[in-house]
């Protein structure tokens, strides 16, 4: 069965400092466990709870888009084969001028979530700068 892919717990603090403020039904609390709450509601409102949102990877990439206009994707590079195939790549839209205007990760990593993960990461520490 395929389920959803949700952020880590350290993507979801790194959230949490960007701004990320959509209500979700799933949290971590300080120590990194999971809850979920009976409604969605937006545990990064607050700065002084300790608990953060955790939200679906695929959110945080819409948010990423939405809010702040970066894009974050994963490729599949077939020629390699020691089974690492995914790169991550993140990009301002704004600044996109041909399709080659964007970072590529220079790790590869076994699957696509773990690529899409970094890529989430990245992508937040520009917001930050």
């Amino acid at each position: 069965m395929i389920e959803e892919s949700y952020v880590s717990f350290d993507t979801a603090k790194l959230l949490k400092e960007a701004g990320f403020d959509v209500p979700t039904s799933t949290h971590y609390s300080n120590s990194g466990e999971v809850w979920q709450s009976s409604a969605p509601e937006d545990c990064n409102d607050d700065k002084s709870c300790k608990a953060c949102s955790r939200t679906t990877q695929a959110l945080a990439a819409r948010w990423l888009r939405e809010v702040h206009r970066i894009v974050v994707d994963a490729i599949f590079i077939p020629s390699l084969f020691d089974g690492v195939n995914w790169l991550y790549f993140v990009g301002n839209m704004d600044d996109m001028v041909c399709e080659c205007d964007f970072e590529l990760s220079e790790r590869k990593y076994a699957t696509y979530e773990a690529a899409f993960e970094a890529g989430l990461q990245e992508a937040i520490k520009l917001i930050k700068k």
